[in-house]
């Protein structure tokens, strides 16, 4: 009884309007938030001071960053050091370049280049994490109670998958496209209908700005506005709002964005016609019928209206071979060499029992919270929990089907893992004994953390790390610091050819070019790199004289070198670590570097005609 009595009590305090005091949790969020700041920074520090990025879109975002404010034009998203001369067509957008570009702008006069950039890569993240905590605490003061407002922000600290996207020097699209789902879902919740719709509104767009991969999310989420308003024409305030908002931002987004000849074009992985002009078909008969509709017959004939206009217009668009196949695009070589292989693109019950569970715990546990409070909640709240719960089941769902979705199912997952540890600690701190009161409230965080499950998994299900695969990360890690990339500037600029994962990095610590990266819109190039490395070396030579490199490196013996010694055991790449050269290949020596250089001889020309 005394559970349900506080449900209900949380009830009246959401519903009650705010009062000066109530202001205060705010206090504690930037505290909060800048003791995170603290001990991510230090985490950080040395990478931070070296500029050593965590991934290589990350690496290739900064270059990006870097080429536009040497000149590059804004609508000019190529890497043109990658495959020169042609260049590689990058998909990205502006939106998440213009923070970084912002804060090196204003720190590039006073500090440098190098340590603005430095900078900028540490802060911009922690601006991400401000976002995603602020909004998970207003989800929390809603759906569970004023008093919660801490738990979720808190939880997100310890999802170390979610978090891992928002500490600093992770600069790619990642963190910005969490807190995007979140404002969706903050915006489907707010007991200001106008206020949230638009909230939700601008969410889905500039997420659609950012990049198409969180278009589930966003369909999910416009259609429970459509349907809330069907079921409750009250509503219909919040879906104007959402469709005249997130109407007009992709408008503007297409004209800030996106390239003129791109605009009306078709495009699976980025904003184009494909995905605007289905959202403002469906949008515009939306808002029609929530002007329109009275009964409730009449406002399912609309929501079913606005879906067949949003549906058609997609087909007509292109987007349904998009949804059969968002990658139909990619080079077959590549797909079969690369894509099909990517760890994070695998669906979660292909990877091992360890990551497998480990990422499904806090998912499982705020889907557990998010029932229980559906079931609990009084009929006011019963509504936001609906909405978190869709959001939630299909972040699992997601993830099931690719793990890289695994990341925003834990963000996903913890306003119902914050209702379980506020309920939770109420009756705690409420049992008569002290040794319950301390010890209970412990073991409580860790379990609704899913600290406690993930250490049993690891405790259970890990492999033990042998010698040689310890040996081979540290050397991996050796390579890939700026200054062992960096001493490689004691070539003169040229092509090279090496690994896929490590030229982003390559790109940006020295003056050299690459031939390709991880990027699915330059399959071909991608392709002629794996099969060089597993090929035989005429074939090799072949490609890397196609490609115009100068030179050709290694160095370590990371995950990508496996596999093209798996693939090719007698390849280029196997034959170079096991000492072998070949003719048109001649070792130079370098100093400083982990990294081996082979200058590719000049072609043999042809001799004058026999007499």
């Amino acid at each position: 009884m005394r559970h349900d009595r506080s449900l209900g009590a949380a009830a009246r305090e959401v519903a009650a309007p705010a009062t000066a005091s109530s202001g205060r949790w705010w206090i504690g969020l930037i505290a909060l938030w800048l003791v995170a700041c603290l001990w991510l920074l230090a985490g950080h520090a040395a990478e931070i001071a070296a500029l050593r990025l965590p991934d290589s879109d990350d690496d290739l975002r900064l270059l990006q960053v870097r080429d536009w404010l040497d000149g590059q034009g804004w609508f000019d998203l190529r890497q043109h050091r990658l495959d020169p001369p042609a260049g590689a067509d990058i998909h990205w957008s502006r939106l998440v370049d213009l923070p970084l570009a912002a804060i090196v702008l204003v720190a590039r006069p006073l500090l440098g280049g190098g340590v603005a950039e430095a900078v900028a890569a540490a802060v911009v993240p922690l601006l991400t994490l401000f976002g995603a905590m602020a909004l998970l605490a207003l989800i929390a003061r809603r759906a569970i109670a004023p008093a919660a407002w801490w738990w979720a922000p808190l939880l997100l600290l310890m999802a170390s998958p979610a978090l891992g996207m928002m500490a600093p020097l992770r600069i790619d699209h990642h963190g910005w496209q969490i807190v995007g789902v979140l404002a969706l879902a903050y915006g489907l919740v707010m007991p200001a209908r106008a206020r949230g719709g638009a909230t939700a509104g601008v969410a889905v767009a500039a997420s659609l700005a950012i990049g198409v991969e969180m278009l589930p999310f966003l369909g999910a989420g416009m259609a429970l506005a459509a349907i809330g308003f069907a079921i409750d024409g009250e509503e219909r305030v919040r879906l104007r709002a959402l469709c005249a908002s997130a109407g007009g931002a992709t408008v503007v987004a297409l004209l800030a964005f996106v390239a003129p000849a791109r605009r009306l074009g078709s495009a699976c992985d980025a904003l184009s016609a494909t995905w605007a002009l289905p959202l403002l078909a469906g949008c515009a008969v939306l808002v029609v019928g929530s002007v329109r509709a009275g009964g409730v017959r009449a406002r399912w004939l609309w929501l079913g209206a606005g879906g067949l206009a949003a549906i058609g217009t997609l087909l007509v668009a292109g987007g349904g071979a998009c949804l059969i196949d968002p990658y139909r695009a990619v080079d077959p070589v590549a797909r079969a060499l690369w894509l099909d292989r990517v760890s994070e693109a695998l669906p979660l019950w292909r990877q091992t029992a360890e990551v497998a569970w480990a990422s499904l715990a806090l998912p499982l546990i705020g889907l557990a919270g998010g029932m229980l409070m559906l079931r609990r909640a009084p009929p006011e709240g019963r509504r936001m929990w609906a909405v978190i719960l869709v959001f939630s089941a299909l972040s699992i769902l997601l993830a099931l089907a690719a793990t890289r979705g695994a990341v925003v199912a834990q963000a996903l997952a913890l306003p119902g893992a914050a209702a379980l540890g506020h309920l939770g600690r109420e009756r705690i701190v409420a049992s008569g004994r002290m040794i319950v009161r301390v010890f209970g409230q412990v073991l409580l965080f860790l379990l609704v953390s899913a600290i406690l499950p993930r250490l049993a998994i690891a405790a259970l299900l890990a492999p033990p790390a042998g010698k040689a695969e310890t040996m081979a990360e540290a050397g991996a890690a050796a390579c890939m610091r700026p200054r062992a990339l960096a001493a490689l500037d004691a070539l003169p600029p040229a092509t090279l050819f090496g690994f896929l994962d490590a030229t982003p990095a390559l790109l940006l610590h020295s003056h050299h070019s690459g031939i390709a990266g991880p990027y699915h819109r330059n399959g071909r190039a991608i392709a002629d790199v794996m099969r060089a490395w597993a090929g035989d070396p005429a074939i090799a030579e072949a490609i890397v004289r196609r490609h115009r490199a100068a030179y050709v490196i290694l160095c370590g013996d990371p995950a990508e070198a496996q596999l093209y010694d798996r693939r090719g055991p007698d390849g280029l790449h196997a034959r170079l670590i096991r000492g072998e050269t070949s003719a048109w290949l001649t070792p130079v020596k370098m100093n400083n570097t982990p990294w081996r250089v082979w200058r590719v001889r000049p072609p043999l020309r042809a001799g004058p005609p026999a007499a």
